[in-house]
């Protein structure tokens, strides 16, 4: 599972976190550099993906330091994360996303990583299952082979 897990009847285990990044298509800010900061992102049109953010965005800065919430007016809202990077790719707005999501397109140069001092806060990736006594040995076997293949 992808994102906090808040049923109560399961058990979560913590994988790791997903890193997500700012993206959005070369140019969408118009002339000059892309944006660097909270304060330029919040001028642009935005892509909400609903599961996450609707109005507004946290960005916190890569290196440490005090998060910034920016307010957003989203051009476009879902709650697919697909359809939010096909929207970026052509041009909408602005979107956050998990950055195996958007790796090969910021590669060919479709999208671009904006404000890369500042990041989206990580989502936790779990294993989830429902509450048990025991392991099966298939289970515990698996786990340090899960959490060995992080990135």
């Amino acid at each position: 599972h992808i994102g906090p897990v808040d049923a109560p009847g399961l058990v979560a285990i913590r994988l790791a976190d997903l890193p997500r990044i700012v993206v959005s298509a070369p140019g969408l800010w118009g002339e000059g550099p892309a944006p660097q900061s909270p304060a330029e992102l919040a001028t642009l049109p935005w892509l909400a993906l609903t599961m996450f953010y609707r109005d507004q965005v946290t960005l916190v800065p890569t290196q440490g330091g005090e998060p910034c919430q920016i307010a957003i007016r989203p051009r476009l809202s879902t709650d697919h994360l697909r359809a939010m990077c096909n929207a970026a790719l052509a041009g909408l707005g602005v979107g956050i996303a998990s950055t195996w999501s958007v790796t090969d397109a910021l590669a060919q140069g479709q999208l671009v990583h904006l404000a890369p001092q500042w990041m989206a806060p990580p989502l936790p990736i779990s294993l989830v299952m429902p509450p048990s006594r025991f392991q099966p040995a298939r289970l515990r076997a698996l786990l340090p082979l899960i959490r060995c293949s992080q990135p």
